[in-house]
């Protein structure tokens, strides 16, 4: 090695050492779990390690339920608190309040607030880890994220990368390579009702949301997410799952998606995304104690645990995703929460207030005199799809007596801005891409005059998809044009000067 490059390896280790902090002797913890079942802020496991977190300080071990190495409990890294050069927003906490690890990723959220970050938790972590607490558009070098509002109902990374799942396989049986990865945090509001996300490359903010099951009225008392799915479980005991991320649900700007493609080509992913499922009840009592981690490759390979009693028994009830009823083991260990399922919880379960709508506009094409009148029965901006009928010289229009309704799926388009939460109560528009599906019922309206006019307007269509502007009140959207890259194929965008155009409002 010649002098020069010494000197800059020299240079390179003191800037290592700069940066770590202080190597510290603690006292191992008297209270650390043998086993560690459940994914709770102080207790957390992947493939590789188990994590706890004592007196504000981070502990790991080798998981030996996924064939690890044996190991003891040792502190993480230096001095057990997230520290290194890659600290350059907020600098080293004092304190950790709460962990989640899935995937690669660690977070830790610190006494203060603010979320830090390591993607090399599948690798030997226990003397060196490398840390981040940079978060944001763009490229994950954004300012950073802190948490805004209470965690008390919880709050969960998931992370789906080459080394785990792989692939997901979207609603038309079309698989899909996760390739560079997708990792979100995902959290409840403080009332259980709203699912907040943010993925590190867009920007720091809680702004985003997904549709809780029951269509946004089913209130949770805690959330636990692995690779990409989400497992809640309600005030109730009832228990809900639901493959969903940034790209599965066709947010991104830079993927191809569809509503209509038959399927086979893993350029274009099919929408809607898969829906919540209903787990079956336990055949005991549970708490709010939750996990769900991954067992392998696809959207199946999950495992489910939730604490509770059998017969008098303490212990967990488990299964795989997709299995149709749980078994039990006991542990004889004491619960971590009271049972939210017996008699006395079940007399105070909480159900939230609907969020839909009723919104009445128009939709139009250029170019062509035939304009429909339409109601959107229940407009939801967070719950997609919203029912239309349409409207024909002031009547409802009719396909064998009945209304026909057209579906209008909707998604969240991509930001690059900061915005508040429930920015939309605060006179800000949401940008949203709609698809307005055609059924072949209309060749079967009743009244000939209205099938006409329909015709005339739709008749070549299976699908018109529009972008635009919506909040609670209001949509204001445009139909794709071809000159649009990506977002849907080609074949499914607009001809210039015969764009669709939808317009509707609460009256």
């Amino acid at each position: 090695m010649g002098t020069s490059s010494a000197r800059l390896l020299t240079v390179a280790l003191g800037a290592l050492v700069a940066c770590a902090g202080p190597m510290l002797e603690v006292a191992r913890p008297d209270d650390l779990p043998a086993r560690v079942l459940f994914r709770t802020p102080t207790e957390d496991f992947n493939r590789e390690w188990y994590v706890a977190l004592r007196d504000g300080r981070i502990w790991v071990k080798p998981n030996p339920e996924s064939g690890q190495f044996a190991g003891d409990w040792q502190l993480l890294g230096e001095n057990g608190l997230p520290s290194g050069c890659g600290l350059v927003n907020f600098g080293p906490p004092e304190r950790i309040a709460e962990i989640s690890v899935d995937g690669i990723h660690l977070m830790a959220l610190s006494d203060a607030g603010v979320f830090y970050r390591a993607e090399n938790s599948t690798q030997d972590i226990r003397s060196w880890i490398q840390w981040e607490d940079r978060w944001g558009w763009p490229a994950g070098i954004g300012d950073g994220l802190t948490a805004e509002f209470s965690t008390e109902r919880g709050w969960s990374v998931g992370d789906s990368n080459q080394l785990g799942v792989q692939y997901y396989t979207d609603v038309k049986g079309t698989r899909h390579d996760v390739r560079l990865g997708v990792a979100h945090i995902y959290r409840l509001d403080p009332a259980g009702r709203r699912i907040h996300y943010n993925d590190w490359w867009l920007p720091d903010d809680w702004s985003r949301e997904i549709c809780g099951p029951e269509r946004g009225t089913f209130v949770a008392a805690n959330i636990s997410v692995s690779a990409s799915t989400l497992f809640l479980i309600g005030t109730g005991g009832a228990m809900y799952t639901r493959l969903w991320d940034f790209d599965i649900s066709g947010e991104s700007d830079l993927l191809t998606y569809s509503y209509i493609h038959p399927g086979g080509d893993d350029n274009v992913r099919a929408l809607p995304a898969e829906g919540w499922r209903r787990q079956p009840d336990v055949d005991g009592l549970v708490t709010r104690t939750i996990a769900i981690y991954q067992t392998g490759q696809g959207n199946a390979a999950r495992g489910l645990r939730v604490e509770g009693e059998r017969d008098g028994r303490s212990g967990f009830f488990f299964k795989n995703l997709e299995d149709p009823s749980w078994q039990f083991e006991e542990t004889g260990a004491p619960l971590r929460a009271p049972f939210i399922n017996d008699a006395a919880a079940l007399a105070t379960v909480e159900i939230a207030a609907s969020d839909d709508t009723r919104l009445v506009g128009a939709l139009r094409r250029e170019n062509v005199k035939t304009e429909l009148a339409l109601e959107i029965v229940d407009f939801n901006l967070m719950c997609s799809p919203a029912r239309v009928t349409l409207r024909h010289d002031g009547d409802v229009v009719t396909a064998g007596g009945v209304p026909l309704e057209l579906p209008l799926h909707h998604v969240h388009a991509m930001q690059s801005a900061r915005r508040p939460v429930s920015y939309w109560a605060q006179g800000m528009d949401a940008q949203i891409r709609g698809a307005l599906l055609i059924p072949e019922a209309i060749r079967q309206i009743d009244d000939a005059d209205a099938r006409a006019d329909v015709l005339e307007l739709l008749g070549e269509r299976q699908v018109v998809n529009l972008a635009g502007d919506a909040s609670y009140d209001h949509v204001d959207l445009q139909e794709i044009p071809i000159t649009t890259p990506f977002l849907v194929p080609l074949e499914e965008k607009g001809t210039p000067f015969y764009l669709f155009s939808l317009e509707a409002s609460a009256k």
